[in-house]
């Protein structure tokens, strides 16, 4: 802990979109200081710091976990990095909180988790939709049984994504960097709600293609996942039309659907017998979204930032850890291999294996 003031001491890595909204929203987080932030590009990291009134800044990801001053490392760097800058902030011992998704690859997640449990230092991933009313509400819909038996769950995302944005940073849309197209960087969110309200996942057939763009991965896809309660859905996912629209949330049960935009916390039907007003549901939504990636609710980012620094005074995980997040990459990773392979997969073999002693 930063013994100057009692606050604990952030250090951030990557100061593009997602570290812009880090930094901004420490501001609201109590006991939470901005000490550090890191970037390669010394001119925009010294504008950074000095924007977001920071101490130090640093160009080695490194020297900022080393820092006396930094407590958590908040890891906002191309997903294909986050690995190694986590395992570097946890060897220095300090906490790391880092943006979906977890990592490129599943071997790599659980490097991850086991460095940070064996350091005994916390891992913390955001998932920002996880903590809003629509994910609270529907949760609580599910376990309480007011939907009866849920036997059909979509979770639909089609958004919309700009050759520009494709090329405002080298690693958007490459392999190695990113680790997957719109299912990994755009829907993951959705995905991981869908598994949160539904529970395990039991298989999956899954179709990935890139249809639009001339990048490295997915543009497209759509998957079909059976979960081990029996429940049904439909993954839909793309990067790649003309309007975008909002995500959607379908849950159908015995007793009446409910569907829910997650990114806007809106509900855009609630119809369970018995149970209709429970919730406010949106008049006149929009059905078309924004075409801007940067222009969406990020007040939800402070809730896991407060979580994160709770943690560490209570001595205890974050609410959402490394193991929570590697659920949506195993599942996703099973549907890529699913569309390789052509047949349905099952996840039991994507579960983490038991450590070697």
């Amino acid at each position: 802990m930063n013994l100057r003031n009692g606050n604990i001491g952030f250090g951030l890595v990557g100061i593009g979109m997602s570290g812009g909204f880090m930094a901004k929203e420490l501001n609201y987080v109590e006991g939470a200081e901005l000490v550090g932030v890191c970037s390669r590009n010394e001119t925009e990291v010294r504008r950074f710091a000095r924007t977001h009134q920071a101490k130090h800044w640093f160009t080695d990801y490194r020297h900022l976990a080393e820092h006396d001053d930094v407590d958590v490392v908040i890891v906002s760097a191309p997903t294909g990095l986050h690995a190694e800058m986590t395992i570097a902030a946890s060897n220095a011992g300090k906490h790391a909180l880092v943006e979906k998704p977890l990592e490129t690859t599943l071997e790599r997640a659980d490097e991850m988790i086991a460095v940070c449990r064996s350091n005994q230092t916390k891992l913390g991933v955001v998932f920002q939709m996880r903590f809003g009313v629509v994910a609270r509400t529907l949760k609580e819909a599910v376990e309480s049984g007011r939907l009866g038996r849920v036997f059909l769950s979509d979770a639909v995302d089609k958004s919309s994504r700009s050759t520009a944005y494709y090329s405002s940073a080298a690693w958007r849309g490459t392999k190695a960097l990113e680790g997957g197209g719109c299912l990994m960087t755009q829907s993951i969110h959705i995905i991981d709600l869908l598994q949160y309200l539904m529970g395990p996942a039991r298989s999956v057939m899954g179709r990935v293609a890139t249809r639009y763009h001339n990048i490295e991965v997915e543009d497209t896809a759509t998957a079909v996942i059976t979960f081990t309660n029996g429940a049904m859905g439909i993954i839909e996912s793309t990067s790649s039309v003309r309007t975008a629209l909002k995500s959607r949330i379908e849950l159908h049960g015995e007793l009446g659907t409910v569907v829910a935009n997650a990114q806007y916390d809106q509900f855009l039907l609630w119809d369970i017998k018995g149970d209709e007003g429970r919730v406010e549901v949106a008049p006149n939504l929009e059905f078309t979204d924004i075409d801007d990636p940067w222009a969406y609710p990020q007040t939800r980012h402070r809730v896991q930032l407060q979580d994160m620094v709770d943690a560490i005074r209570e001595d205890r995980d974050p609410v959402l850890t490394g193991e929570d997040a590697r659920v949506s990459l195993a599942i996703i990773s099973a549907i890529y291999d699913s569309s390789r392979l052509g047949k349905e997969v099952f996840l039991d073999s994507y579960r983490p294996k038991p450590p070697i002693v």
